[in-house]
């Protein structure tokens, strides 16, 4: 997996822009992000694609082309300055996020600074997925979450310090919460206290 382009940080980039209204100062604006973003990763922007979608009806002929070039092996990375210009519909956001979990394709999304290169912009994009798919989720649904956080804990991290460092990352809460903490880390690996140590402050 280590030696793709895509997950090098190297490879040739396309950049996608979902515009809300007819006029070009967002697409400038947009493009402008997406070629410093490009610049900054080492990666060789070959064009700047994009829809007008007024009415919200996820109808996008420019990020079908793109994705049949990453598909294709013509393009390594998608560069969005908005994740939600993936998909307007949620159920539609999950496949889309879970097929870019792929060695030879990378997505960075400017708004969550979100890239799948980094172990942490992996999860990010999972956990985006479970979340956007159904209500209630649990960490046994996101195999590569349950791993980080068990290695972290062998690696004798505190609950906080895990919980900081999921927050760092930008790692989605699994049942809504603004952030992670010790006692969502706790849920979300199945542990328990026993009754006789409730009021015991969580590490």
């Amino acid at each position: 997996m280590a030696g793709s382009a895509a997950r090098q940080g190297q490879g040739r980039a396309l950049g996608y822009v979902c515009a809300t209204g007819a006029g070009d100062d967002q697409l400038a604006r947009e493009r402008v992000a997406i070629k410093r973003c490009c610049s900054e990763h080492g990666l060789d922007l070959a064009q700047v694609v994009h829809d007008v979608d007024l009415e919200g009806r996820d109808q996008r002929p420019s990020l079908v082309w793109a994705l049949e070039q990453l598909a294709e092996h013509r393009a390594d990375v998608l560069v969005l300055v908005r994740l939600h210009d993936l998909s307007a519909n949620a159920a539609n956001l999950r496949p889309l996020l879970t097929w870019f979990n792929d060695e030879h394709r990378r997505l960075i999304a400017l708004d969550l600074a979100l890239d799948t290169a980094t172990e942490g912009g992996q999860l990010v994009a999972l956990a985006n997925a479970r979340v956007h798919d159904r209500g209630r989720t649990s960490v046994a649904d996101i195999p590569e979450l349950q791993d980080r956080i068990a290695r972290m804990r062998e690696r004798g991290m505190t609950l906080q310090a895990i919980a900081d460092t999921l927050n760092d990352d930008g790692v989605p809460t699994l049942r809504g919460g603004a952030l992670w903490r010790p006692s969502s880390v706790q849920r979300a690996t199945g542990y328990r206290r026993p009754s006789g140590a409730r009021g015991i402050k969580l590490n």
